[in-house]
């Protein structure tokens, strides 16, 4: 919880300066959400007898789930904000915590530097993500097959969590990869097997808080799709989590590197000297 707490009170402190990074990306994949299947998958469920479709499903766990032109449409816009406004967010981090300046001036000269690894990781991840959206809808469509609806709810649920901890198991893998490539100016792969060695020993606690982070976002957004059936506060809802969820994942990482490689948060002392 080390880090899931200096990561909540850096967001506390500085989180209106890294929203702007944040609320763009995240308002095209809110979106890109489909209410319709998120309903149809849980009326499935509440009625007993679990007979989900397998387009339904991955439309529900998909973010590139082609409900219509217009869902692939914003996501795709919305990874590509992704990536353009992390180079951003990657760059203001590392000058307040190298520095302790807390500005925007410099950040965006940046963004040349930093838009190629930045590119890289985040297409790794949604290639990630992409991939377990498929294979889980595909063993979750499979567990509809039970006759046993008590033993088919079972399965649903051990699948649900498992398919979430080895998503999270993938991207820890290349969690530290990013603040490597870009402050390390090391190779590719030399960069990779350093991130992976930074990470090993705190891995098991990344993974844990990551795990619980995206199943309560997931709660969350689909418990508004079913119990307020509006399109404008679900959108509204699922830009907020978006957006902190962006927050969270990116300013841990750089947290994590700093702690692990030894490198001193010049933004802490500036606090403490403040106080």
């Amino acid at each position: 919880m080390k880090y899931y707490s200096q990561t909540s009170k850096y967001i506390a402190k500085n989180g209106f300066y890294i929203l702007p990074f944040t609320i763009l990306p995240a308002m095209f994949l809110a979106f890109s959400l489909n209410q319709a299947s998120i309903l149809n998958v849980f009326n499935a469920i509440a009625s007993g007898s679990i007979k989900i479709g397998f387009t339904d499903i991955f439309r529900t766990v998909s973010l590139l789930n082609f409900a219509s032109w217009w869902n692939a449409i914003f996501a795709i816009v919305g990874i590509v904000l992704l990536i353009v406004c992390v180079s951003m967010l990657m760059a203001f981090l590392d000058k307040h915590m190298r520095i302790g300046k807390r500005s925007y001036a410099g950040i965006f000269s940046k963004v040349n530097d930093n838009l190629l690894s930045t590119g890289f990781i985040v297409l790794l991840i949604v290639l990630f993500y992409q991939l377990w959206a498929l294979v889980t809808s595909a063993v979750f469509y499979l567990c509809t097959f039970i006759e046993s609806v008590p033993l088919a709810y079972a399965a649903a649920v051990i699948v649900y969590i498992a398919s979430h901890v080895l998503l999270v198991c993938c991207i820890s893998m290349v969690y530290l990869w990013l603040p490597c490539l870009q402050h390390t100016g090391f190779r590719t792969g030399e960069a990779f097997r350093i991130s992976h060695e930074l990470l090993s020993p705190v891995k098991a606690r990344i993974v844990c808080t990551q795990v619980l982070t995206f199943l309560f976002i997931e709660v969350i957004i689909s418990a508004t799709v079913i119990l307020i059936p509006s399109w404008i506060v679900t959108f509204v809802v699922a830009t907020a989590l978006y957006a902190v969820l962006i927050m969270i994942f990116f300013v841990r990482m750089q947290i994590v590197y700093f702690d692990r490689a030894g490198i001193e948060r010049e933004d802490l002392k500036k606090v403490y000297f403040r106080r």
